[in-house]
């Protein structure tokens, strides 16, 4: 099975167009809503219509989580996917150009186009197989098995992991496209992500 997996908070509408990117080119697509730990603000979920326009589709599987910070948000997903699903783990202000070609290996290597400039930049954690076990630790963008590091940002570096370049699609990140409070905020919040990440206190 595909499954699209997304992290959300008060994302609309720009979680809209990620989803019509993906939705008719994956099975499930899960989508976990609610306020990071460091997140400005005191509303646990979103107000803003993301909640009301995710559940109104069948393929989305909504799970509500506040005041979590952003790996356990991703590792929640993933509790929910089996051996051997497919997984395209997507920004909510991203958007995916192009088909999903069929994953021979354990992971493939995702182009991420910034949608600001002309700036490209390797991703190998957007697109593989699960497997029982993979989770993220310490960072949001790096996974383990068994308590071994499996990716750098760029590249799979444990040699357990088979990987490839998928060249049949790439993301294009929007982050421009937010609203100046919501860009404020998201700024604010990956401050202490960053700081958090790197084993300062909160």
């Amino acid at each position: 099975m595909l499954v699209a997996c997304i992290v959300t908070y008060n994302d609309y509408p720009l979680i809209k167009d990620c989803v019509n990117s993906i939705i008719d080119k994956v099975d499930k697509i899960i989508a976990v809503d609610g306020r990071y730990i460091d997140f400005p603000g005191d509303y646990p979920y979103s107000t803003d219509g993301t909640l009301e326009y995710l559940d109104s589709l069948d393929k989305v599987d909504l799970i509500l989580v506040s005041g979590a910070d952003e790996v356990q948000k991703r590792n929640i997903y993933l509790t929910k996917c089996s051996d051997e699903d497919i997984v395209l783990n997507l920004d909510s202000d991203e958007v995916l150009k192009g088909s999903i070609p069929e994953l021979i290996c354990d992971f493939g290597i995702v182009d991420l186009h910034d949608g600001h400039s002309k700036h490209i930049q390797k991703r190998a954690t957007r697109f593989f197989k699960y497997r029982k076990g993979i989770e993220y630790k310490y960072c949001h963008y790096t996974l383990y098995f068994q308590n071994k590091i499996i990716n750098k940002l760029h590249e799979v570096i444990n040699k357990d992991f088979s990987f490839e370049p998928v060249k049949d699609f790439h993301l294009i990140h929007n982050w421009h496209l937010r609203e100046g409070i919501r860009k404020h905020h998201k700024s604010i919040y990956y401050k202490h992500l960053v700081r958090s990440e790197l084993g300062f206190p909160r």
